[in-house]
């Protein structure tokens, strides 16, 4: 309950509901038709390799709270230590409201640097 006091201000204002977050799934790769894209469970290696640097980073307890921007979206991450001790995304919101996760990430990985 601890960990979930530090971070209780920016999971309300990212619009989140309770301190629990969903068990970590593996990061798939590019986006297709085929399957929606999840980030929840990516790796810092694999976001930095993905979308370069995040524009914002804070540090709130053991939680990160990281921001990418693109031209369509915003991308709010919020990574915990994962079983390993190794930070890992618990939670991915895209904004504005109605933009998809893998549109969002698409855009993203089109901004990125070279």
């Amino acid at each position: 309950m601890r960990q979930c006091a530090g971070v209780a201000v920016v999971l309300m204002a990212l619009g989140l509901a309770g301190c629990s977050a969903p068990a970590p799934r593996a990061a798939t790769g590019a986006a297709t038709n085929a399957a929606p894209i999840t980030l929840v469970g990516a790796t810092i290696g694999g976001l930095q390799a993905d979308f370069g640097r995040p524009a914002l980073q804070r540090i709130d307890g053991s939680a990160q709270v990281w921001l990418y921007h693109s031209a369509l979206c915003r991308l709010n991450l919020i990574l915990y230590p994962g079983p390993n001790g190794a930070p890992q995304v618990r939670a991915a919101m895209p904004m504005p409201r109605g933009v998809s996760e893998s549109s969002c990430v698409a855009s993203l990985e089109q901004n990125r640097p070279s």
